[in-house]
């Protein structure tokens, strides 16, 4: 058991009475639509288990109409699990059910109450002068605490979505985006650059990208803002990703374009992204599709579009092809 868990208790005892009033009860049946609605008590926090609380609810189930259910409820974030012993009664109605279950997340148990004929029945006895009275006694015990906080949204993330402070505006033909000119300076040298020479972009704070995509500015934006654009890499803009991160001078997003096409290699493509390695300086990239290449050399496999390779590539192919001799 960890420091924490030492400190405070891990067991409760919980008891509540809930009186619902008849004509509520029926307003709510009447209005209840085909899946599983609610009727919820008061929420009670337990009383020695941080972060827990319980209440009481009752479900008219969609799948069996006439059945009511009772269940106990329990909201908890901290603790890993709870153990809850319990007994939910209605003393007038000799209504009495025993529960043992191990909660592992937010979340109701329960058996069924009654039907919805029996529970207006008046010799049944769950209304008497118009209200029921539900009683819960029982024992709460924690298992465990949750040490991981829950994730927040990340700083690029949080700037991304902040449109107010972006003070730079990129124009792709006839399409604008909004970014954070220091983000963009801090990942390509050649932007610092730009923004820094005292010519017009700089003084409007505006620059025009020919030559590319807007699709593929945007997903350079978002690079430089650290979210994960790896989906959004496919074959079809692969080039230009590595053509703009070369041109740019980003180096982390050159590598990582590389490495996702590297996972993608096959005999359909490798020509394309051999090529593209030679024309846009990915030496790892290059690396990879003359490694893979060699493979097939001597072998009767189709390589698609291999009439189209570079020299660079052939040539690099055709030395390794040959043994050497170091003297």
């Amino acid at each position: 058991m960890n420091s924490i868990e030492t400190k405070i208790a891990n067991e409760c005892q919980i008891r509540m009475k809930w009186r619902i009033k008849e004509e509520v009860l029926k307003e709510a049946l009447n209005n209840a639509a085909d899946d599983d609605t609610n009727m919820e008590s008061k929420y009670f926090k337990a009383s020695k288990i941080f972060g827990v609380e319980y209440y009481l609810s009752i479900k008219f189930d969609g799948d069996d109409p006439n059945e009511i259910n009772l269940f106990l409820q329990l909201e908890f974030e901290m603790a890993k699990k709870i153990d809850a012993t319990f007994k939910l009664s209605v003393k007038t109605a000799s209504y009495e059910e025993n529960s043992e279950y191990v909660y592992e997340e937010s979340n109701g148990f329960g058996n069924t109450l009654c039907t919805r004929d029996e529970i207006f029945d008046a010799e049944k006895k769950f209304f008497v002068n118009g209200i029921m009275e539900i009683e819960l006694e029982g024992t709460l015990k924690a298992i465990g605490i949750k040490r991981k906080a829950p994730e927040s949204s990340s700083l690029g993330d949080v700037l991304w979505e902040n449109d107010d402070d972006k003070d730079l505006t990129i124009a792709v033909k006839n399409q604008e985006l909004k970014a954070h000119k220091w983000i963009l300076c801090a990942k390509s040298p050649v932007f610092k650059a730009e923004m820094e020479s005292g010519m017009k972009e700089a003084r409007e704070n505006r620059i025009e990208i020919p030559g590319f995509s807007f699709e593929t500015v945007k997903i350079v934006v978002e690079y430089c803002y650290e979210r994960d654009i790896k989906e959004l890499i496919t074959e079809e803009n692969a080039s230009e990703l590595l053509h703009f991160s070369d041109k740019y001078d980003m180096k982390f997003l050159h590598h990582d374009v590389q490495f996702s096409l590297i996972d993608k290699i096959s005999e359909s493509n490798v020509v394309k992204f051999a090529n593209a390695s030679v024309t846009f300086n990915a030496k790892e990239l290059r690396e990879y599709c003359v490694c893979f290449l060699m493979k097939f050399v001597g072998k009767s496999t189709f390589i698609k579009c291999a009439e189209n390779l570079r020299e660079e590539i052939t040539s690099e192919i055709g030395r390794r092809s040959l043994f050497s001799i170091v003297e």
